[in-house]
């Protein structure tokens, strides 16, 4: 019985529906997902890169997914492709240390930590012509106001891009007074113009400082 009633299920299926209906709902149904995506791409922006820094959830690993696109794992020579002619430049405290060597660790997973961790390192791949460079400036006080300012004066040394961020450091040496707070702010503010002029021509990032615990164990 089961299976005459499947038989005759099928039948009226078949009578109704083909490979052609199927065609054109498949069709209607992708029609109606592209509207969608227009449509939240026009009234949300263009720049979907935004959604990458703001809107998202971690996954196992700690694994960034944003809302409304995938993350893609580039492989090195999709890395070198992408960068090819590029400077990338990071500059700041200990996070972005650790952020430049992930970066670089894409382009050249053998590329080791080492050296004296308080100064710059630079790195260069000739043949894929990308040059990143970490520049050791842990407060955000006059020498990295100076060495912002010299990108905005030559565009020959301006960076492509610009990864920039420092706090610990204030936070540690000032034991987080409100003196410390002020200062920080006023500092922030003279060279948040020097950014804004760089970001016309160039892609500038500032990480914020977690509201943490953990600046002990960025201090390094």
């Amino acid at each position: 019985m089961a299976a005459l009633a499947y038989n005759l299920g099928k039948r009226e299926i078949n009578h109704y529906f083909s490979v052609r209906s199927a065609k054109v709902l498949a069709l209607v149904a992708v029609l109606l997902l592209a509207a969608c995506h227009l449509a939240s791409r026009r009234y949300r922006g263009n720049d979907s890169c935004e959604y990458l820094l703001s809107s998202g959830r971690f996954l196992g690993e700690k694994v960034w997914q944003p809302h409304s696109c995938m993350m893609h794992k580039y492989k090195i020579s999709e890395a070198k492709t992408c960068l090819v002619d590029k400077h990338i430049a990071f500059i700041g405290d200990s996070r972005i240390r650790q952020l430049f060597y992930s970066f670089v660790k894409i382009i050249n997973p053998q590329f080791k930590e080492e050296g004296n961790k308080h100064e710059n390192i630079p790195f260069e791949d000739k043949a894929a012509s990308v040059k990143v460079d970490f520049l050791w400036h842990p407060e955000v006080n006059g020498s990295m106001k100076q060495c912002i300012k010299v990108w905005t004066e030559d565009s020959v040394l301006k960076p492509h891009v610009i990864v920039a961020g420092a706090a610990t450091w204030s936070i540690k040496i000032h034991n987080g007074s409100e003196e410390a707070l002020a200062q920080y702010k006023m500092n922030i503010t003279s060279i948040a113009p020097l950014l804004e002029k760089l970001a016309k021509t160039s892609d500038v990032y500032w990480v914020l400082q977690e509201c943490n615990d953990s600046h002990e164990r960025v201090l390094q």
